[in-house]
């Protein structure tokens, strides 16, 4: 290393620049009077560059390419991934996703409307079933937390009665039960452990109100917009660039809560995202549900990249991209297909800009449902 260090110096920068201007100087020798003018215009413009280069601001939100010789552990050891590669480098913990209850709520739900589209049941009726649910909920949520207990009245007991097995299948997905009561009428209370109806309930009481806003606005099942569906994946976890603590975090994105979010600081210009699949599994991802946050247009994403690696997250493979694309309103959901078959057990979303990126630093995201077959 000295002996590096000292040839270093053997001469000055002037002595060398002298050198090489002499040596290019005699290359020249004989060339015409236009070539030298072609040669000396482009000089002069190299040179222009590189003075305004000195003062331009580094974009660290480029993805800039690492080394790509070498294993990628020994590239990683001497930090030469590159930007596009180290995306998963952040300060952020690695959260685990507590959200199985979210998906079982969402295949009762899907299992409960396709009774009503086999039966070809009226618009009306279905708007009255999920309005008698949706009381329900509210009951029992108000109730006691180890004691919640709802009884069905008369109308609710007809609406139920032909949909009994859905409504069961529901029930259990949010650790309640149904049993008969002492005036014949069915009550609810609650069957396991408290605390799950505790989590559970606020999930189910939102898709209730978000597929009842979507009969009563007529969007259910239209283009963009297929609200709730089977094959949620659940119970991974999540690495995030950055998280606003203590509850913008990661993992609110996928709670099934309305009103919690994913917020990223300083996202507006670039963030990312990767969900890891639990226990090495992998998935075919069919779709994914994007959900605009509670205030703050600005801060929607805009332009975004999705996704997948069969390794772990080494290596990563394009499914989907979008731009330009705009939530309208609060708490819109949208729904992308990914068209690229890719069995992988880990995605990475790379949000690369928000509807306002100049006057605003964050980023945030209501919430991000992925669909699909795991393997």
């Amino acid at each position: 290393m000295i002996s590096v260090l000292s040839r270093r110096i053997i001469t000055s920068e002037e002595t060398v620049v002298s050198v090489l201007s002499s040596i290019t100087g005699k290359y020249r020798t004989g060339l015409s009077p236009d070539a030298l003018s072609v040669i000396e215009n482009r000089e002069k413009e190299e040179s222009e560059e590189l003075r305004k280069s000195a003062y331009l601001q580094v974009e660290t939100a480029l993805s800039l390419p690492g080394r790509l010789s070498g294993s990628v552990e020994w590239r990683k050891a001497r930090s030469e991934l590159g930007q596009a590669d180290s995306l998963s480098c952040s300060s952020c913990p690695i959260r685990k996703c507590v959200d199985g209850h979210v998906s079982n709520i969402y295949d009762a739900l899907s299992a409960f409307l396709s009774h009503f589209f086999d039966k070809k049941i009226p618009k009306e009726r279905i708007i009255e079933a999920f309005e008698a649910l949706k009381t329900l909920m509210l009951t029992l949520k108000s109730s006691n937390f180890k004691s919640r207990s709802a009884t069905l009245d008369q109308k609710a007991h007809h609406l139920f009665e032909e949909i009994f097995p859905s409504i069961e299948r529901l029930l259990s997905a949010i650790s309640l039960k149904a049993e008969l009561g002492t005036a014949g009428y069915q009550s609810v209370t609650v069957s396991g452990n408290p605390v799950h109806s505790s989590l559970a309930l606020p999930v189910a009481l939102d898709a209730v109100n978000e597929i009842l806003s979507n009969y009563k606005n007529n969007t259910f099942f239209t283009e963009g917009n297929h609200f709730p569906r089977g094959n949620r994946v659940c119970s991974g976890s999540v690495l995030a660039s950055r998280e606003q603590l203590p509850i913008g975090i990661a993992t609110a994105a996928f709670d099934g809560i309305h009103s919690s979010k994913w917020e990223e600081p300083d996202g507006a210009k670039g963030c990312w995202l990767i969900y890891t699949m639990q226990d090495g599994k992998s998935c075919e991802l069919e779709s994914y549900d994007l959900m605009s946050a509670n205030d703050a247009p600005e801060r929607d994403p805009m332009d975004w990249v999705l996704e997948g690696s069969a390794d772990g997250g080494s290596t990563w493979n394009i499914l989907d991209a979008r731009n330009s694309e705009m939530f309208e309103s609060r708490f819109l959901r949208k729904t992308f297909t990914v068209d690229k078959r890719y069995k992988a057990n880990a995605f990475r979303f790379r949000f690369l800009r928000v509807r306002d990126s100049h006057s605003n630093p964050r980023f945030q995201i209501g919430s991000i449902d992925l669909y699909g077959k795991t393997i």
